[in-house]
């Protein structure tokens, strides 16, 4: 699943990286309907894997929680977890609400609500804090991935191998 992620967290960054691309071109050598488009689609593949990457971060921090308790194993791991989602949580929620603010404000600068440089700074703001969270994300991944596996085999190493998985 790590993997997935990783896979879905660089596809958005791309895809949002082309859009910023394509917008300088909206217009003029394309249509802007393709611009909104491919924006929408950036947004929301964007949004999926922010929010499937913090699902991720509590569903194994709760089986890390559980592996810990019931192996009765170094605590240590769990304030660990906890403490790699609650990065995760405050860079993945900023991002997600960047990006539906500047596919929000895109709307607006194509109705000519505001000035289009708007739209074009909250663009380049955008995707810096989103290539900050996707370096940020796919490094706690793996962290937490291998804390996984870590405590894993701490818990096979006692013997408890009666768990449950519920």
């Amino acid at each position: 699943m790590t993997g997935v992620l990783i896979t879905f967290n660089l596809a958005s960054l791309i895809a949002l990286m082309y859009v910023f691309y394509q917008g300088y071109s909206a217009g003029v050598s394309i249509p802007m309907q393709n611009h909104i488009v491919v924006a929408l689609v950036a947004t929301a593949l964007s949004v999926f894997s922010h929010s499937m990457t913090m699902m991720y971060f509590a569903a194994l921090g709760r089986m890390i929680r559980q592996a810990v308790e019931k192996g009765n194993l170094d605590p240590e791991s769990v304030k660990k977890t906890k403490r790699y989602r609650s990065i995760v949580f405050r860079v993945a929620t900023l991002a997600m609400l960047l990006v539906m603010a500047q596919t929000i404000l895109g709307g607006g600068a194509h109705t000519r609500v505001f000035p289009v440089w708007v739209h074009e700074v909250q663009g380049i703001l955008t995707l810096l804090v989103s290539t900050i969270a996707v370096y940020i994300e796919i490094r706690y991944l793996i962290l937490n991935h291998l804390l996984g596996h870590q405590v894993a085999k701490q818990f096979e190493e006692k013997g408890s191998t009666d768990y449950d998985y519920d």
